[in-house]
């Protein structure tokens, strides 16, 4: 409370923490005992401040800041070069470093640390603290720095070290042992990700948030070679395969490209090293203080930043826009890119199942691997690998088994899985309109619907893949849901299609024309006002055209359901894939 004040902060503020802090209890209870007290009474807390909220950091170093005041005062301290300014300590939340010429100014440090200390209640943790003595650039062996009595400090060997904010040092940092120690716990932590239960986006999140970071940690302050990095990214690379989140031929590139932009948004432990390293360079070159000047003229390689060294090469970053033309430059990758920045695709939806989607982990890597056509069919066994396969399909046995010929060409399938992927949409949007009309009244999981032939109240009539009796012979009369809206006097025709990437606004224009006779004669035959045509397209790989949020609105359905849509096709394609690839060559 007393910083606070120190610090001007409002009266009303420091009134309202007071009462807080006057107010804090806690209660212990014993594991595994449940909510069964130790004390049946609450604890009250007398002192200090909790830990895991946002405000007790930023308390904390308010209240600690004056301790840096004071060493600073001292004009006690280790000067890096001659007639440079003192650096006395430094000084991360609780973890302190004091550097003194010599023993005497080293106590007196030491002394002024412990009266603020005992001022503001805190102590040292004397098992945890330790004394270097170094003569000449080398440590020497000497008795125990003794500050008062029963509180003796140990003093460090040349082969001990001690861990200062994590990184364990000497009289330097043996990078060969930290980088030994920072790549055990990295990959430890991958695989822990990769066992668990999560999705695959969230697996990927984890990675991001949690698993890097323990090795970008070491980013400025190990000597990372290129190569190591190369080599380290490859291993993950590896990892991912074993656990079949990545396949071994699919876009390396497009693994490090954002969610959002159709990659799968993986950090790359290279580009976030060299961006690192050349960001801490420039903030000292560019801070204009006496210490960082210093440190700039006398570090001539003691780090990875090489501050004194002038001809200093800033090491290769690849941008987004780089790794997307590297991803658009190759001849079976950059398909896939195509397709998806074609200017009649709606980019946000059709990447929508990559960042709000729940797909596992090997789902999403085998889906990928199918847009990059990579899954190793005869065509790819044939012109790809050269194994001299024969280029014919082994279920309809026509030349040509490529990706695209199972997923969305062949004659065999049509009937059976391609249909089954059809309905599965149509099932989605006959639910949802039969909820919006009040036909049903609970709604299921699309795959276990069933949807009646007929459903209807006074107002709303709803066909499901019903034939529409004409006067005149119209071949396409069977659209997959018509709706009949006699309050409005107008009918809705909505077919559904699946078609390729590459098909995907040809396929909405053939519903348009498919249909067109029907719709004159409905509103003919039936005395309506209007019929309107609604075509659904959703791509074999979920590729959304722009034009379908038009339909949705006619149909006044959400856009969400486009999301709902798209995780159905997916999953389904991948299926039919699988099912594929087990039959036999």
């Amino acid at each position: 409370m007393r910083v606070l004040e120190l610090y001007k902060i409002d009266v009303t503020l420091r009134t309202f923490l007071g009462a807080c802090m006057g107010q804090w209890v806690t209660r212990l209870c014993m594991p595994g005992g449940g909510s069964l007290p130790i004390s049946d009474g609450l604890i009250k807390v007398e002192r200090g401040i909790f830990q895991g909220d946002s405000l007790s950091p930023l308390w904390f170093c308010l209240a600690l800041n004056p301790l840096s005041y004071l060493l600073e005062d001292s004009k006690l301290g280790f000067h890096l070069r001659r007639g440079s300014e003192a650096i006395s300590h430094l000084l991360y939340m609780d973890d302190l470093k004091l550097f003194a010429s010599k023993k005497h100014d080293l106590l007196e440090l030491l002394n002024l640390t412990k009266t603020f200390s005992s001022s503001i209640g805190m102590e040292f943790g004397v098992d945890k603290c330790a004394v270097m003595y170094v003569q000449r650039g080398r440590i020497i062996n000497s008795n125990g720095l003794e500050l008062s009595e029963g509180m003796c400090f140990k003093t460090l060997s040349e082969d001990e070290t001690y861990k200062y904010l994590g990184i364990s040092q000497s009289l330097g940092i043996v990078d060969e042992d930290m980088k030994q120690l920072v790549t055990v716990r990295f990959f430890s932590r991958l695989k822990k990700v990769l066992n668990c239960l999560l999705s695959g986006g969230n697996k990927i999140r984890a990675f991001n948030s949690w698993v890097m970071p323990s090795l970008a940690y070491s980013f400025g302050i190990l000597r990372w070679t290129q190569t190591e990095l190369d080599a380290l990214d490859r291993r993950v690379r590896c990892i991912l395969t074993t656990y079949r989140m990545h396949h071994p031929r699919s876009s390396v590139m497009r693994l490090y490209i954002p969610r959002k932009c159709g990659g799968r948004g993986f950090l790359n432990a290279k580009d976030l090293h060299n961006r690192e390293v050349y960001n801490l360079r420039e903030y000292f070159l560019k801070t204009d203080e006496s210490m960082h000047r210093d440190m700039v003229s006398v570090d001539k390689g003691f780090t990875p930043l090489s501050l004194a060294k002038e001809n200093w090469l800033r090491p290769t970053v690849l941008s987004t826009s780089e790794r997307m033309d590297i991803w658009k430059s190759k001849e079976l990758h950059g398909r896939f890119y195509q397709a998806l920045y074609g200017p009649d695709i709606d980019l946000p939806a059709s990447v929508n199942w990559l960042r709000f989607g729940d797909l596992f982990g090997e789902t999403e890597g085998f889906v990928c691997a199918i847009m990059d056509e990579v899954i190793k069919t005869n065509n790819y066994r044939k012109y790809i690998l050269k194994d001299g396969t024969l280029d014919v399909c082994r279920a309809c046995h026509r030349p040509g088994e490529s990706i695209r010929h199972v997923t969305s060409c062949c004659s065999r399938l049509a009937n059976s899985e391609y249909l089954h992927r059809h309905n599965l949409v149509a099932r989605i949007i006959h639910q949802q309109l039969a909820l919006r009309y009040g036909l049903i009244a609970n709604e299921v999981p699309y795959y276990k619907y069933a949807p009646e032939p007929v459903l209807e109240n006074g107002h709303i009539t709803l066909y499901w893949d019903r034939s529409i009796i004409t006067d005149r012979t119209i071949v396409a009369n069977k659209p997959d849901i018509v709706i009949i809206d006699r309050s409005a006097r107008r009918t809705m025709l909505v077919d559904i299609s699946i078609p390729h990437d590459c098909n995907l606004v040809k396929a909405e224009t053939d519903k348009l024309t498919k249909y067109l006779d029907l719709a004159h004669e409905i509103t003919a035959m039936w005395h309506m006002d209007s019929t309107i045509i609604v075509p659904i397209v959703v791509s074999v790989n979920g590729l959304i055209a722009k034009s379908l949020d038009r339909h949705l609105e006619r149909l006044s359905l959400g856009k969400w359901v486009k999301g709902q849509m798209q995780k159905a096709v997916l999953l389904s394609t991948a299926r039919i894939v699988r099912k594929f690839l087990s039959l036999e060559p």
